[in-house]
């Protein structure tokens, strides 16, 4: 199974930017649950904990955007040379010789 690594990381950040922000705001609850009953020694090491939770979030954020565009920018690549017409890798609406759309619009 040899997948696309700009794929693979693309599912993995996604997973991560989707995952994190729970377990973020499960420790921060747990955190706030402790400080309210007393414990603030171990309400203290739920807030250190969810300090790099939030750093990894903002990573996971910017690397999932970084990876999107690189996986955009692949499949959106150009053909190489000899790999056929351009014509029929052309998108959008058709222009004739003259340099006229076939939109009415």
């Amino acid at each position: 199974m040899n997948r696309d690594p700009l794929a693979r990381g693309l599912a993995w950040g996604l997973t991560a930017t989707l995952l994190l922000p729970v377990v973020l705001a499960v420790t921060l609850g747990t955190a706030a649950l402790l400080a309210a009953v007393g414990d603030t020694a171990a309400a203290a090491v739920c807030r250190w904990v969810a300090l790099p939770l939030g750093g990894a979030w903002v990573v996971a954020i910017v690397a999932t955007t970084v990876l999107s565009a690189a996986a955009q920018l692949t499949a959106n690549a150009e053909p190489r040379a000899g790999a056929g017409p351009l014509a029929s890798t052309t998108r959008g609406s058709e222009v004739d010789e003259a340099g006229r759309g076939s939109d009415s619009a």
